[in-house]
């Protein structure tokens, strides 16, 4: 006697990857995010007050005008 063989076919759904903010939990989440917050804040402030600065703002765009032209040489 001749025997059928069947084959069936699965579906394997890779995971998701987890998120590392997912381990932390409660207070300590709630902290980090206020603290998270509160610099980013801190860092808007300081670049406001950066911008307001015309000598600054000059030697910042000096400085930038430098370092892209040390990039354009990587990039040939």
């Amino acid at each position: 006697m001749a025997t059928k063989k069947t084959t069936t076919k699965t579906t394997v759904k890779k995971a998701a990857p987890k998120k590392a903010a997912s381990t932390i939990s409660g207070p300590d989440r709630n902290e980090m995010r206020k603290w998270e917050i509160e610099s980013a804040l801190s860092t808007l402030k300081r670049a406001d007050e950066i911008r307001k600065d015309a000598k600054m703002m000059g030697d910042v765009k000096k400085l930038a005008q430098e370092q892209m032209s040390v990039l354009k040489n990587f990039s040939k």
